[in-house]
């Protein structure tokens, strides 16, 4: 894989910042996966800085985007997330410096979430009140929340390991979700493209009508990245993480075409 041009990258990034506000204005993009561990919240975190959105974690677990963005609810005595829900009214979003704009989660989320028809309800008006596109992080499986976002939804990403038993989890998902405009986004793919999980997601795609965008390399040292940043927002890149930054760059353009239509 050839390495692209940092000059070529940060174009490619401003006019996706430029467009997502304008294009996306008032939509919801939903980042959901029937199994955890696939990279759901990276590729939400990535999408929201590039689409200039609002980045809504509806995560609760210790793997969630807030703290992955270096936020720390114990340091707040509120809980923005639910003082909006409780009261109806639009949060804003709590800006940060190379990060997308934050509507934070928070642990006692999993124990107070609402019922899905009145979640899609509020996602759906914050996006217009803040005249911006949003980006929810959901947590892994079924949950109330995760049915809010889908409800809600405009596009649903989906992130895929081409694996057996994640592929065994989106088959039934695929199953189970079948009304939602879902676009598949393979993530970690090895060098070696394993050919019968391809066929199979293939197989799966055309069965349930559903789109199969760019894919993502597989990036051991991301696991190992200390900053609390997203990647596409650095001032520079090496070499591997230029290519990563340039397939979430190829993600992002393949899902906000998809979303536009």
């Amino acid at each position: 894989m050839s390495s692209p041009t940092v000059p070529d990258l940060h174009r490619r990034i401003a006019a996706l910042r430029e467009r997502g506000p304008v294009e996306l204005a008032g939509k919801v993009v939903t980042v959901m996966s029937g199994k955890g561990g696939v990279g759901k919240t990276l590729i939400a975190m990535e999408l929201a800085y590039l689409f200039d959105a609002v980045l809504v974690d509806l995560d609760w677990d210790g793997g969630r985007a807030s703290r992955a963005l270096g936020f720390q609810h114990t340091k707040y005595q509120r809980i923005p997330l639910l003082d909006a829900l409780d009261s109806g009214r639009t949060p804003t979003p709590k800006k940060m410096t190379r990060r997308p704009d934050l509507v934070p989660g928070h642990p006692d989320f999993g124990a107070r979430q609402p019922a899905p028809a009145y979640l899609a309800e509020q996602l759906s008006r914050w996006a217009v009140d803040l005249k911006r596109p949003l980006v929810t992080d959901t947590h892994p499986g079924g949950s109330d929340s995760t049915f809010g976002a889908l409800g809600a939804a405009d596009v649903v990403v989906h992130p895929i390991a081409l694996a057996t038993r994640e592929l065994d989890a989106l088959e039934e998902t695929l199953a189970e979700l079948e009304q939602y405009p879902i676009i598949l986004i393979p993530n970690e793919v090895p060098t070696y493209v394993p050919g019968p999980e391809l066929e199979r997601l293939a197989q799966l795609a055309e069965k349930h009508q559903v789109t199969v965008g760019p894919f993502i390399s597989e990036y051991d040292a991301y696991r190992r990245r200390k900053l609390r940043t997203v990647v596409t927002a650095a001032s520079d890149f090496g070499k591997r993480p230029a290519q990563m930054a340039a397939q979430l760059v190829d993600v992002a353009e393949g899902v906000l075409t998809y979303a536009a239509a």
